[in-house]
């Protein structure tokens, strides 16, 4: 006689542990950034991941909700990743204008050390607005940036206006991701060294 199920639960394989669940998304989306890497984000279907990870479709879904969500976890684990490294390089700097320096310097050239992760969040095809305004628009995310908002304030000291302060810290991240843009994508150009034209720009934003 098979015994009673009780009441609440349901026949089957018992429900996974949390960790289960995260290691399980982790792989999925390890899958996901090597075909969005190797044959491009518009091009990977929830079918063809699928296959990638050894799942059904339908268990697929059970982790992410569709391909942008998988997108979108790839986008957190690279953006964690650099403002972790970014912290570090911070954390040694006690002078405010060199800690501006090598924080902008070091953004910059994680995106020229890895590449494949720039092409994945500023050049996937296949991504709308609205998709990519509801991951910028991230408590999370939009705190992570602050790093370079408050270095820029710190050399700029307190005599500087906060719209201004506010003004010069979109144009540092417009400045900073316009070098990485054009060093990565027009790489047979002979450009000056990414240090030089960093600080360059640095120099130009916090005159002294």
């Amino acid at each position: 006689m098979t015994a009673p199920v009780p009441k609440g639960r349901s026949r089957g394989r018992p429900s996974r542990s949390e960790e289960q669940i995260a290691e399980m998304r982790d792989h999925i989306s390890a899958c996901a950034l090597r075909l969005f890497q190797e044959e491009g984000y518009e091009a990977v279907s929830m079918r063809r991941l699928a296959r990638e990870a050894d799942l059904t479709v339908m268990t697929l879904y059970k982790y992410f909700d569709n391909k942008i969500d998988i997108l979108s976890a790839l986008w957190a684990q690279v953006f964690a990743e650099l403002f972790d490294h970014l912290d570090q390089i911070a954390a040694q700097e006690s002078d405010p204008l060199a800690r501006l320096h090598s924080v902008a310097l070091g953004y910059v050239t994680y995106w020229l050390d890895h590449r494949q992760h720039y092409f994945m969040i500023f050049m996937s095809k296949g991504i709308s607005q609205a998709d990519v305004r509801g991951f910028i628009e991230d408590a999370a995310t939009l705190e992570r940036f602050n790093l370079l908002s408050d270095s820029l304030a710190a050399a700029l000291g307190d005599n500087v206006a906060p719209d201004v302060k506010r003004l010069k810290s979109e144009l540092l991240l417009c400045i900073l991701n316009g070098i990485a843009h054009n060093l990565i994508t027009i790489s047979s150009y002979s450009w000056s060294a990414p240090e030089e034209i960093v600080h360059t720009a640095i120099d130009g934003l916090v005159p002294t």
